[in-house]
């Protein structure tokens, strides 16, 4: 990678010659691209929590398991120094893959956790953080869905938006039944004039596990090209309910692993378990 060679001829050997400039040049981008990217990847996951969350009666894990050395995929615990008893839960996915997808994710993350302490309200969180969204978008077409959630275990209760995403599922082992946080809300990224709703369930002194995921769990493909399904994930959650988050998790990740064999991801998977009044 030092200086190109030399060669004025225009026989075998001048050719040879600017080929092999030529090869080595190329080469050196590619494994400067590579070293970028190694870079961008050690960046986005230290943009990651790093850890769990536990306080009274709530415990919560997650994971993202990219497809590239980069992606678009976004889970972060949210703290509120200013909100004690109060905890926030994000799960995002962005438009495509890669590098470009990374950086939204990123702008996503930095323009939540400050809306998170800024306003009292999630819809008036993510009312904020669609506006910075849609103005950072507006040339390129990319946007994120969304799923925010807050958890108050001191009021007992949970808020969220649903912002285009999966609507999270809420276990109560006590009826054995499965339901849907749902709530109509768009990507965001698309319109900063739309008017974001919260959504609130009390939980009570009742046990509840919440199941947060991207679509790219439940769509992982098995060499037959069947599909995992949330069916089977939800089945995973029922049967192993009573362990602590983090073995939960692990069963469930370990069972997409499973089940796809040596096939490859082809989209990124965040998978996040929120567990309530479990002590």
């Amino acid at each position: 990678f030092d200086e190109p060679l030399t060669s004025k001829s225009k026989d075998e050997v001048g050719e040879l010659t600017a080929n092999f400039n030529s090869m080595t040049r190329q080469l050196k981008e590619r494994l400067e691209l590579k070293e970028a990217i190694g870079v961008a990847s050690e960046v986005q996951q230290n943009l990651l929590p790093q850890e769990g969350f536990k306080a009274e009666g709530v415990e919560i894990e997650g994971v993202i398991l990219y497809c590239d050395e980069t992606g678009g995929d976004y889970y972060d615990l949210l703290p509120f120094p200013k909100k004690p008893g109060k905890v926030g839960v994000v799960v995002g996915d962005v438009v495509g893959h890669g590098i470009g997808a990374a950086l939204l994710m990123a702008s996503v993350r930095a323009s939540l956790r400050t809306s998170s302490n800024y306003y009292d309200n999630p819809a008036s969180v993510i009312k904020s953080v669609n506006d910075i969204i849609c103005h950072d978008t507006s040339k390129t077409g990319s946007f994120i869905t969304l799923f925010y959630l807050v958890v108050d275990w001191v009021s007992q209760k949970v808020e969220w938006v649903r912002c285009g995403h999966d609507p999270a599922v809420m276990f109560s082992p006590e009826t054995g039944e499965f339901e849907e946080l749902c709530g109509e809300g768009l990507a965001l990224g698309f319109d900063n004039e739309f008017d974001y709703q919260e959504h609130l369930i009390e939980f009570g002194d009742s046990r509840h596990i919440i199941l947060i995921i991207s679509d790219g769990a439940w769509e992982v493909e098995n060499r037959k090209g069947e599909k995992i399904g949330k069916q089977r994930l939800n089945q995973l959650l029922v049967a192993n309910h009573e362990l602590p988050s983090k073995q939960i998790l692990d069963l469930l990740t370990n069972e997409i692993d499973r089940f796809r064999g040596d096939i490859a991801p082809k989209d990124d998977i965040t998978i996040t378990i929120i567990k309530l009044n479990y002590e």
